[in-house]
This record gives structure tokens, C-alpha cells and sequence, in this order.
């Protein structure tokens, strides 16, 4: 007798079985990215309303002690005019607000005296607290030749900045730039000194739910094929640069495009616009320690009373 023994028969994929679960997968897969994407966006936004609502916080809470807003520029002492201190750019208004952002060892690390490039300086300028940076925004690495770059900018008006007479939230109060605006703001000189400003001059003026007091200032593409022009970035892209007081840095207006996150090259105005990482529109601070996402559609005569601390209007809520 032979015996025969039964092979044991083992089940497997085909190929095109396989190739249908492959499929499958890669279905779901992108059904779902979609959303994971959308709710890490989402998680990011939140965190950059969070910073904004610290950053105004902040803010008040120098205000409280000082009885008045920060200047948009620091100034160090280079003259005497007409009686008045004159000054060269120092820093800026996010070094003022460090002890009140539980900051108090990176402020003790700047000399008020130098600016943000000086050797003294220049150290404590690499290291942009995160409270200063939209997780949704890309940054270069900062390295020794580069300050800290930031994601924000506090509000300056409706006017560029050098020329004019800041009607925003932050002033020139150190009169840095006021021989720019006599000569081209043609201001006349004695007209041409800015006072300091504090919440309740906002409050008694617009009142502080009218007024923008810091926005989003992310990066900044020029359009290398219209042409170049100076601007403060390299390789035609711009960042924000939290130490950094000169205008297209650490301060921002309403008098170009908002949102310019692609500029021509000689749109100089738009430089210093408002502009964020997120889709749709820019997260700003409200001088009354509110945080609003403004959208793109947003009505251009609308931000304009926003911006200004001192037209008289009082916005509605519906347009913005």
C-alpha cells in the first residue's frame, strides 16, 4: 500500500489582490492627510492667537507700570535739537516688554545703550523668544551673521513709517526719525515732534476695541522678475527681526496692500504691511486685549479706522 500525504494548501495574496489593497490604502491615506494637515494648521493658528494674546498682555502690563506705550523705536541720545534730545536707532519694543513676558534674564542680557547689530548686542539679539514666533511661519536658522527673526509687529498707523506722523498705537516717541519726517514728510519742525502715547489716550481717542495695537509680519517674497530694489532681506525673501528697529523690521501699517506676502519690487509701501503664514487673512492683537483673524476681504476703509488710534470712528463688527 503507498500512502499519500496531503499537502497542506496555504492561502495568499495574488498580485492583484495586492495591488487592491495597495490602492485601498493609498485612498484612505489621502482622504485623511487632508485633515490631519487641517487640524495641525488649526492647533498652529491657535498657539499664534495665544502668543498675540500674551504679547498684549504684555503690553498693558508696561503700560500699567510706565503709564505709557513703549516708543516704536528705542533711542540713544546723538544730539540736541531745538532744546530736545535727539536720538539714532536702538532697540525695539519687544526688548521693553521682556520683563513682563517672564523674560527678565534675555532683557538683562541687552545694553540700552548699542543697537541690535552692535557686539553687545548681537548675542542676546539670536535668541527670539518663542512667544515672539507664529509656529505656522518658516524661518532661515539664525546664524552668527543673522539676528533673531520674529513673526510680529506692532502697529504704527495708517502712514509709512519714516516720513510721517505715526497715527497707530506706537509713535516714534524718542523722535528718532524726525529730521526724516521734516525733510521728506515735509513736516514743518516744529510740528514735527511726536509725544508719547499710552492705552488711555487710545481709550479716550477711538476708544480700544477700535485699535489695532500688533499683527502678524511674515515673510515677504519680492518679485525678482519685475526687477530688484534694496529692501531688508536677501535672496529676495524678508523676515521680521525682533531687536531690529529700522522700518520693514519690528513695525507694521495698513498704507500698503495687506497681506503682501509677494511684492514688486518697488511697492515700498507694502513692505512694512501686515502679513501672515495662515490661509485667508492675519492674526492681530486689539488694544483691548483681543485677538481678531482678519481676512483678506477685509474692507481697506475699515482697516484704516482700525489702524488709526485717533480718527474718531468706531468700527463695527460686522465688516471685519
Amino acid at each position: 500500500m503507498i500512502k499519500r500525504t496531503k499537502r497542506k494548501h496555504t492561502s495568499a495574496f495574488t498580485l492583484v489582490e495586492l495591488l487592491v489593497v495597495i490602492a485601498i490604502i493609498g485612498i484612505l491615506i489621502g482622504l485623511l492627510l487632508p485633515g490631519v494637515q487641517a487640524a495641525r494648521e488649526a492647533a498652529r493658528k491657535m498657539s499664534c492667537s495665544n502668543n498675540l494674546k500674551q504679547i498684549g498682555l504684555a503690553i498693558h502690563m508696561y503700560n500699567d507700570v510706565h503709564r505709557r506705550l513703549p516708543p516704536a523705536v528705542l533711542g540713544i541720545q546723538d544730539g540736541v535739537a531745538n532744546g530736545r534730545a535727539v536720538y539714532k536707532p536702538g532697540l525695539t519694543p519687544w526688548v521693553s516688554i521682556l520683563p513682563f513676558l517672564e523674560q527678565d534674564s534675555l532683557f538683562e542680557q541687552f545694553d540700552f545703550n548699542e543697537d541690535a547689530s552692535s557686539p553687545f548686542n548681537e548675542e542676546a539679539s539670536r535668541k527670539t523668544p518663542t512667544v515672539y514666533l507664529c509656529p505656522s511661519m518658516s524661518l532661515p536658522t539664525v546664524t552668527e551673521d543673522s539676528l533673531g527673526y520674529s513673526s510680529y509687529a506692532v502697529s504704527t498707523g495708517t502712514m509709512k513709517y519714516r516720513d510721517q506722523m505715526h497715527d497707530g498705537a506706537f509713535v516714534d516717541a524718542m523722535n528718532v526719525f524726525r529730521s526724516s519726517r521734516v525733510f521728506f514728510g515735509k513736516i514743518p519742525d516744529a510740528e514735527s515732534w511726536m509725544s508719547w502715547i499710552s492705552v488711555d489716550d487710545i481709550a479716550g481717542a477711538d476708544g480700544t476695541s477700535n485699535t489695532l495695537l500688533v499683527g502678524e509680519f511674515g515673510s515677504q517674497l519680492q518679485d525678482e522678475s519685475l526687477g530688484s530694489f534694496p529692501w531688508p532681506g536677501s535672496g529676495g525673501e524678508s523676515f521680521g527681526q525682533w531687536t531690529a528697529s529700522y522700518p520693514y523690521n519690528s513695525t507694521a501699517t495698513v498704507f500698503g496692500k495687506f497681506n503682501a506676502r509677494r511684492v514688486a519690487p518697488f511697492d515700498t509701501a507694502s513692505f512694512e504691511s501686515f502679513r501672515g503664514p495662515h490661509a485667508g487673512g492675519v492674526e492681530v492683537a486689539i488694544s483691548d486685549g483681543g485677538v481678531r483673524f482678519l481676512t483678506d476681504s477685509v474692507d481697506a476703509f475699515v482697516l484704516r479706522q482700525l489702524a488709526a488710534r485717533n480718527d474718531g470712528t468706531v468700527i463695527e463688527k460686522d465688516p471685519w
